[in-house]
């Protein structure tokens, strides 16, 4: 019995290991195809230390290899999962020859090149990712013969050409991502076809015409992608009727026009609608009011007119609203204020009137309000310092009178706020100030065109060094520029011009080492430029025109960054300093108006790139220096009432860009050079009050 048993096992054994041995035999067999295919896929690879270069070896069973899944009863390749793998190069022909794939993402990595037209030979595919890469060629026609394909993902490539009739065929598409590509021609009406379609997406391409009516048949579409194309037309009034299940309307950016439909209200199932930067016109549907589900309404940028339905104050889901740039009438709904969801108001640009309630401020989520450009009047609710989360507040350019909230510093977030061209006055303490300096992370705070009175704080030098933009000009403000402002070191822009200041330019400047833009003009200042102010390095520009400014620094060549010198109409005498010859970046030059004496040096060739100079109305002497022939970009030149002597530099003739040319109330003499007549964009020209001779050149 026991050999039997031992006799039975060895049979058994022997059975196994000739079928083992038999089925290792078959196996390369099978693969063989598979195993070229993705060898010469390899052979493609950009990234030397891909793991593909290690893993992707004859040593190891195909099925074993990174990416690779293969079939449990036939052992062929049916999945290749190669997603953000830096692989780059271009698709070679052989992945055609995996005839039993199914799954083919090949997404976010650097192909390039167009695709081999072997890919439609894939009859099994039924999923393709090719997103996010670089490949080019027309959009591929083979595509058509991939009757099993349900996904197809091309998006963010550089696709030409028209979308082929080929597409239309495949019957079973449920997703087609071909957005930011360079698709031209029209959207064809065979586009119907899909009726399995749910989500399509063709944003950001060339596409022009209509949208085909027949898109509207494909009653299981979730999402319309269209946005940023070229596509006319109007939308159909009953567009809601014939997608039911419509979640997702992207239309913006194209040159549509006519009402928006009627029947979007009927679209219970939307979810964000995007239609902003068109050319729609009317009313918006009432019964918008119905979209209990949607979280994003977007239509800036368009001709609506008439008034916001109140029914928008009963989307109890709604995030942001946008309504910006329109022609909109009446009072914001005040239930619009009521949607605790809501982060975003934007109905900036419109006619609105009317006044903001004063529960404004009970919207927990609310991070952005503007309400800007508009007709608005009454005062700022103290309420809406309890909208807690708020980060941009822009109320500006509209009638807003009253106290500016001294609460707003229990706005812990906000990073910009702008209350410019209203009627807004402060208190005499400026309490609203001194409240905001709780604000550690404002940076834009903008109170220009005011009527604020008063002198401006020393707490002014408390606010957050987060600070970057401190913009009130034409407050009615008084008194001296408050020294502590030099505490705030990332300040980028200052602007205290066309108020009633008085004293002199404070010398804590120069710790604003970021400053970009100093605007004190008009503003009644006295005493010399500081030299601190030639420490900001980061300046581009300077404006201190319309003051009693009476000395100039000679260290202006330090300012290496500036553009624009803008010192006219102060009491500045004496010569014009070197140091300002040295400025080979400077664009626009003003020194009107003040008290100049001496000549113009050779070296002012050296702001060869200047556009616009104003010496005019000082008493400047001497000849006129033939070096400025080399100003070639020079658009506005004026000398006007100084005391030049000599004759109109011939070089005059090398300024064709030159546009205005002011030499009048001078002591020239000598005639009118005749090379003036090469000036062909010259408008104005006034040589007048000379002892100039001959004839006016004619251009």
């Amino acid at each position: 019995m026991e050999n039997i048993i031992i006799m039975s096992f060895n049979f058994v054994s022997v059975l196994f290991l000739q079928c083992f041995m038999a089925t290792l035999a078959m196996t390369p067999t099978k693969l063989t195809t598979d195993q070229s295919a993705l060898l010469a896929f390899k052979a493609n690879v950009v990234y030397a230390r891909s793991v593909l270069t290690y893993n992707w070896s004859i040593s190891i069973p195909v099925c074993n290899w990174v990416g690779v899944s293969c079939g449990a009863r036939h052992g062929r390749v049916t999945a290749l999962n190669l997603p953000h793998m830096a692989l780059g190069r271009s698709i070679p022909p052989h992945l055609g020859n995996l005839s039993f794939l199914v799954y083919l993402d090949l997404s976010n990595n650097y192909f390039s090149g167009s695709l081999p037209n072997q890919l439609g030979q894939l009859r099994r595919l039924r999923y393709i990712n090719l997103n996010n890469n670089k490949l080019s060629g027309d959009f591929p026609s083979w595509i058509g013969s991939l009757s099993e394909l349900t996904y197809l993902g091309f998006y963010n490539n550089t696709f030409t050409g028209t979308l082929p009739p080929s597409l239309f065929n495949l019957s079973k598409l449920e997703f087609m991502w071909s957005s930011y590509n360079s698709l031209e021609g029209n959207i064809p009406s065979a586009i119907g076809k899909l009726l399995n379609l749910k989500e399509l997406f063709l944003r950001h391409n060339r596409l022009t015409g209509s949208i085909p009516s027949t898109i509207y048949n494909i009653s299981l579409l979730r999402t319309l992608d269209l946005d940023s194309n070229n596509l006319s037309g109007s939308l159909p009034e009953d567009l809601c009727h014939h997608l039911p299940k419509l979640e997702r309307l992207f239309l913006s950016s194209n040159g549509l026009t006519g009402q928006l439909p009627p029947s979007l209200g009927d679209c219970t199932e939307l979810i964000d609608l995007l239609l902003p930067s068109n050319h729609f016109r009317g009313r918006i549907p009432a019964n918008i009011g119905n979209l209990s589900g949607l979280l994003g309404l977007y239509l800036q940028d368009n001709n609506l007119q008439g008034e916001i339905p109140s029914g928008i104050g009963n989307l109890p889901n709604l995030l942001y609203i946008n309504l910006d740039n329109n022609s909109l009438t009446g009072q914001i709904p005040h239930t619009i204020f009521n949607i605790s969801t809501i982060r975003g108001i934007n109905t900036n640009y419109n006619d609105l009137s009317g006044s903001l309630p004063s529960n404004i401020g009970w919207l927990p989520n609310l991070t952005d309000l503007f309400l800007a450009e508009n007709k608005l009047g009454g005062t700022i609710p103290n309420s809406i310092s309890n909208a807690s989360q708020l980060t941009y507040l822009d109320l500006s350019s509209n009638s807003f009178s009253g106290l500016i909230p001294n609460t707003l510093g229990n706005l812990k977030f906000i990073n910009v706020l702008n209350f410019q061209d209203n009627n807004l006055t402060a208190d005499e303490e400026w309490d609203f100030l001194s409240s905001l300096t709780n604000c550690r992370e404002l940076q834009v705070l903008n109170l220009g065109n005011n009527p604020l009175s008063g002198i401006l704080p020393t707490s002014t030098g408390n606010f957050s060094t987060s600070l970057q933009k401190f913009d009130a000009p034409n407050c009615k403000l008084m008194g001296k520029v408050p020294s502590e402002i030099g505490n705030l070191h990332d300040l980028i822009l200052l602007d205290l011009s066309y108020n009633d200041l008085n004293g002199s330019i404070p010398t804590t400047l120069e710790r604003l080492w970021n400053l970009q833009g100093l605007f004190l003009q008009n503003s009644n200042l006295q005493g010399s430029i500081p030299y601190e102010v030639c420490q900001l390095k980061s300046l581009i520009n300077l404006q201190l025109t319309d003051n009693k400014l009476t000395g100039l620094p000679n260290c202006l060549e330090s300012l290496v960054s500036l553009r624009n010198l803008q010192l006219g109409s102060n009491k500045f005498t004496l010569c014009i300093p070197a140091s300002i010859w040295n400025l080979r970046n400077i664009l626009y030059v003003n020194l009107s108006s003040n008290s100049l004496t001496g000549s113009l040096p050779l070296d002012i060739q050296n702001l060869r790139v200047l556009i616009d100079l104003d010496f005019s109305r000082n008493q400047l002497s001497s000849e006129i220096p033939v070096t400025m022939g080399s100003l070639i970009n020079l658009v506005t030149l004026s000398l006007a009432y100084n005391r030049f002597e000599g004759s109109i530099p011939n070089t005059f003739d090398i300024l064709r860009s030159l546009e205005s040319l002011d030499l009048s109330n001078n002591n020239l003499f000598g005639e009118i050079p005749k090379l003036l007549e090469a000036l062909l964009y010259l408008k104005h020209f006034n040589v007048s009050h000379n002892k100039l001779e001959g004839e006016i050149p004619d251009k």
